[in-house]
């Protein structure tokens, strides 16, 4: 009976220490923030400027779709909060009169490598 119990503790504990030691995946549930601003350009004229309203998006690691998105303020600013540390991809799509679809996209790669890291991206840029 004694080696049972010794077996189920260390059992127990390989388990305990198996699941503390797991990394986390980028995505949300996380303490680290990534933001940024939409600086944009008007395609028929000289106005520029940070831009609100823009859908902004978010991938998690190597996804190539969307996992999150935003919308920048009145201020062009936008935020991702509560993200795990990883890779991540920002983007926004564009309007293109020359391009296939009539759109194009700015993206912005990003690395997350602390879990209370607040990371900066560069201006997307917006053509509308």
């Amino acid at each position: 009976m004694k080696n049972y119990i010794k077996i189920f503790s260390l059992l127990l504990v390989a388990l305990i220490m198996g699941i503390a030691s797991c990394r986390k995946e980028p995505g949300d549930g996380g303490l680290a923030t990534i933001h940024g601003k939409v600086y944009a350009y008007k395609l028929t004229g000289a106005d520029s400027g940070y831009k609100s309203g823009v859908n902004v998006y978010l991938s998690y690691g190597n996804h190539t779709w969307e996992d999150q998105n935003a919308n920048s303020s009145y201020t062009g600013e936008y935020a991702f909060p509560f993200l795990h540390t990883g890779d991540y991809t920002v983007w926004i799509l564009n309007k293109c009169d020359t391009c296939a679809l009539k759109q194009a996209y700015d993206v912005a790669h990003v690395t997350i490598n602390k879990p209370r890291e607040t990371v900066e991206v560069r201006d997307l840029i917006n053509y509308y």
